[in-house]
């Protein structure tokens, strides 16, 4: 299925290939439609992305990106963590499309956000490459099409949907099994050269994260060259160009600027569970859902019953394909898969082993009970501390299932059989995802809750004033959670302020409590007393500070008047 050039591959046409995908795309984007609805499309819609979730930090973080002046490298975000700054990574908000829309910021309206194009371009391009991958293992388009059902119904995407947002790009990960799939088209160096390199940079303007996951699947591609004894001596030269070239696009970017350190605590909580594959997590309508640790629901793997039940169906006729080929039925053929297939398999075994290593480890739990820890060294930890939340490559292993599942329904059975196999099959996943759909369905409904802000005295306080300083900077989300301190950051950037503390992905803490010092000392540089609005502590803090004090909305806010 993977290297073998037969009847089918041979089959293959651009025209098909495009319509193929069209439909698929078509299929994608009536899923995206269906779940989350028309209205967030609005690009000048913003009142759902202000609830004080997640998606707020995305938000805002573009909004200060889009204030922001050009700089380089091009990502730089300043008056974020002022007098610090901050990246686009660092707040998740899709570096591909804000650089993108920051390029276009001048002709776009003063309200402007693209997280509802982000949602159906995704959808429509999972729904139009995992039909395009379906295609390599059967030459009927409506299996192609239903196959794509699957992937656009993927409990995954789904769960990091208007959650993490960026995280949801898992065309991303289909792309690098297409590529691999369709490995004879990508035999050359130059398409791997291209299609590797040109993935990998996608995928680091997606969300880091797919940086590792297209990595693996790099490695398991050379890795089949090795098997094969053909090729793998170019790729000693491909994939070291490949990562260098993605390496100079993220410090472009500004992946290595000061913005803390790229390691982080929680590796081993935010891990995936032995469990994960089956465990629904209270998503699912049909399964009882398993105990797991809290922090695991980022190593959420559940496959849906429609798969499961897939997963039965392809083993079954892969069985009964081989009890044919004992009986001398199909046995030529049979000795050529074995020959060319070969190599495949056993780089797709240690692909998987290597994606449920990572997201298991290094704690592996089963349930509640840890059933064994990983000593690493010291300098592999660090790594892997990179990519705290190991448990999201449990997402890899789960599309691969998909994926082969799939293929040998419709590679290895009938046309007829397979058919019925994958459509009732979709149907069951349909059914198994209502709860899932109807609980994101509800979150994008929802309108802006963030209203900590209430009184009319801020507009009166901001006025003149260039920047937001909290005093000490953890003083809002620890006293008034984590969506007080997204109001504050979109509070600051709405009326042109500065602000000194933002909560993104990558921050230097320790740096932003010694800037308090600073700022109680009036020492920081450009900021002056006359042009900063406080948000304090105490009432005592202010007075000491020589400021008039004022109590709204249960905020102390100190104010120097001329």
């Amino acid at each position: 299925m993977n290297n073998l050039e037969d009847s089918i591959y041979k089959s293959i046409t651009k025209k098909e290939l495009i319509k193929i995908f069209c439909v698929g795309s078509l299929i994608g984007s009536i899923v995206f439609l269906a779940c989350y609805g028309w209205k967030i499309l609005d690009v000048t819609n913003d009142s759902w992305l202000l609830t004080g979730q997640d998606i707020s930090q995305h938000y805002i973080g573009w909004k200060f990106y889009r204030a922001s002046a050009w700089h380089f490298p091009i990502g730089q975000i300043d008056g974020i963590i002022y007098p610090e700054t901050s990246c686009i990574i660092f707040s998740d908000s899709i570096p591909l499309f804000a650089i993108f829309f920051k390029i276009l910021s001048p002709i776009l309206p003063e309200t402007f956000q693209y997280f509802g194009i982000w949602g159906i371009a995704t959808y429509l391009l999972v729904g139009g490459i995992s039909a395009v991958i379906v295609r390599k293992s059967t030459e009927s388009c409506w299996l192609c099409w239903i196959g794509s059902g699957f992937f656009c119904l993927s409990p995954y995407v789904f769960q990091r949907m208007y959650g993490h947002t960026a995280l949801a790009g898992h065309w991303v990960i289909l792309l690098a099994i297409g590529i691999w799939i369709y490995k004879p088209f990508f035999s050359t160096f130059r398409r791997k050269l291209a299609a590797w390199t040109g993935l990998l940079i996608l995928g680091s303007l997606v969300h880091i994260y797919f940086i590792p996951m297209i990595m693996v699947f790099m490695f398991g591609f050379c890795l089949q060259d090795l098997f094969e004894k053909r090729g793998w001596k170019e790729d000693l030269v491909f994939a070291p160009v490949t990562v260098a070239v993605d390496l100079i696009v993220l410090y472009a970017v500004g992946a290595f600027s000061k913005s803390g350190g790229y390691s982080d605590s929680g590796l081993g909580v935010y891990s995936a569970n032995l469990n994960s594959l089956f465990n629904p997590n209270n998503y699912a309508k049909y399964l009882k859902t398993l105990p797991i640790r809290p922090g695991q629901d980022e190593g959420f793997g559940y496959l849906g019953l429609g798969i499961i039940f897939l997963l039965g169906c392809a083993l079954g006729i892969y069985i009964v394909y081989k009890v044919r080929c004992r009986k001398g039925i199909e046995q030529n053929f049979a000795k050529e898969i074995r020959r060319t297939q070969m190599a495949f398999g056993c780089s797709m075994v240690v692909v998987l082993f290597i994606f449920l290593i990572l997201a298991w480890s290094p704690e592996i739990v089963f349930g509640t009970k840890t059933v064994m820890r990983i000593h690493y060294p010291e300098f592999i930890l660090k790594i892997l501390s990179t990519f705290r939340a190991s448990g999201r490559f449990i997402w890899c292993v789960g599309y691969l299932i998909m994926t082969f599942c799939m293929m040998a329904v419709c590679y290895y059975g009938k046309r007829a059989v397979a058919m019925i196999c994958m459509f009732g099959a979709l149907l069951v996943q349909i059914a198994d995802m209502q709860n899932m759909i109807l609980i994101k369905k509800n979150n994008v409904c929802q309108e802006k809750s963030l209203q900590t802000i209430q009184s009319a005295e801020w507009e009166k306080l901001a006025k003149g004033k260039d920047h937001l300083v909290i005093l000490p900077f953890s003083t809002v989300w620890q006293n008034q959670g984590i969506s007080a301190a997204y109001e504050m950051g979109d509070f600051a950037v709405d009326h042109g302020m500065t602000i000194n503390y933002f909560p993104l992905a990558r921050t230097d803490l320790e740096q932003i409590a010694l800037n308090d010092a600073e700022y109680m000392a009036g020492a920081v540089d450009g900021v002056s007393r006359d042009e900063t609005m406080y948000i304090l502590d105490t009432e005592e803090k202010g007075r000491n500070l020589g400021l008039d004090v004022y109590y709204v909305d249960g905020y102390y806010i100190g104010i120097a008047e001329n």
